[in-house]
């Protein structure tokens, strides 16, 4: 069926004003300032009242859970398909944590494959915190090549639940992913859990020195995690790099308590460019707490929320433009991920568009390819076992 969404406030994430947006075999079709259909069956959907955006693209997701520092008893569920969508995501790139071996990258696809029969748009990370990697084919580069829904390597590094992995390991398996990536016809990366170890980004800038290895290569992730590896992150960033902020994580180390929306802010005011940042849930997975001796003190499970949250933040913040606001949760992470089609508005591009009210900025519509997950703020396509 045709869909038709009428009078809205579109942002692509640049504002084009007031547009009619004609949706069709899950891509957007036209974009005019009035667009009338006839003859064919037709949903029409008047918005004068909403802003129109790209769905959310959120890189970093515990799709079959995370957690266990506690035991097997805190290991943390699985995702469920309504709670994706009702926070406005689109798109998820699923990823294993700090248990890369009771859970595994077969089970990572087979839950991906599940997300994608139930119509949303979703992908995975082979490895995990462990090194060697653990993965399906037995080789990273296998995995990368021939498996369609593997977008790049996940690694954990500085950080006292990682493999330590040594610079020489790191340099070739980043010429792996590079190699089998371009084979694949692939963007390739490795997304790094970055953890509170004063290196910081110290291996990554001997890998840079020492070979003709791009930064694109290397995604950190969680560098809101202390103000110290924030403010690391500045340098990173204006070399190039995609730094991505994490919504569930809170400042710690420092004086300094930023929300992450505020460590975004943080980062423009230091001159990073609005284009080199993301921003991603780490959704189901578990949240420890440690005391200073490194012993677990607590454990919760991180939700989807604190994403949509940061959004609307950054929508009502002042100091930077709504069309800035966006990019960080749509159109960089689908460039970083290397799907083009994905995390923008513009004819020919998937239909995968989050409405929210003007009002309040609550969710309104989401739509993944065309169809319609969530319509005037009710969930009318669940998970097949919801």
């Amino acid at each position: 069926m045709l869909r038709l969404l009428k009078h809205a406030h579109v942002y692509t994430p640049q504002s084009i004003g007031k547009k009619d947006i004609l949706l069709a075999g899950g891509k957007i079709i036209e974009i005019k300032d009035s667009i009338d259909v006839t003859g064919v069956d037709v949903e029409v959907l008047d918005r004068s009242n909403a802003i129109v955006m790209p769905g959310l693209v959120d890189r970093h997701v515990h799709i079959t859970g995370g957690g266990g520092e506690g035991g097997f008893a805190t290991s943390t569920p699985e995702v469920q398909l309504s709670h994706v969508v009702e926070s406005g995501i689109t798109t998820v790139v699923g990823l294993l944590g700090t248990n890369d071996v009771g859970r595994t990258p077969k089970s990572l696809l087979a839950k991906a494959k599940a997300l994608r029969e139930e119509g949303l748009n979703a992908y995975m990370l082979t490895g995990g915190y462990g090194y060697p990697s653990n993965t399906i084919t037995g080789e990273v580069r296998e995995d990368l090549l021939f498996i369609e829904e593997i977008l790049g390597l996940k690694l954990a590094i500085e950080d006292h639940r990682s493999s330590y992995v040594t610079t020489e390991e790191l340099k070739r398996l980043a010429s792996y992913v590079r190699v089998s990536s371009m084979l694949a016809k692939k963007k390739g990366f490795i997304h790094l859990h970055m953890g509170s170890g004063k290196g910081h980004y110290e291996q990554l800038y001997q890998i840079l020195e020492e070979t003709d290895l791009p930064i694109s290569l290397f995604s950190p992730t969680h560098v809101n995690r202390t103000f110290e590896l924030l403010e690391a992150s500045v340098e990173f960033a204006n070399r190039g790099g995609l730094v991505d902020i994490t919504s569930n994580v809170g400042m710690k180390g420092n004086s300094k308590s930023l929300t992450p929306a505020e460590s975004l802010l943080y980062l423009l005011d230091q001159g990073v460019g609005i284009d080199q940042i993301t921003v991603s849930s780490d959704a189901n997975g578990s949240l420890p707490v440690f005391d200073e001796g490194g012993q677990l003190t607590g454990m919760k499970v991180a939700g989807f929320e604190p994403t949509l949250e940061a959004l609307r933040f950054l929508i009502r913040d002042e100091s930077i433009s709504v069309e800035d606001a966006i990019k960080p949760f749509t159109t960089n992470p689908a460039q970083g991920l290397g799907l083009g089609q994905r995390g923008l508005i513009e004819e020919g591009s998937y239909a995968d568009l989050l409405v929210l009210n003007k009002e309040d900025l609550s969710i309104s519509d989401v739509v993944i390819n065309g169809v319609s997950f969530v319509h005037q703020g009710d969930t009318v396509r669940k998970g097949t076992f919801e």
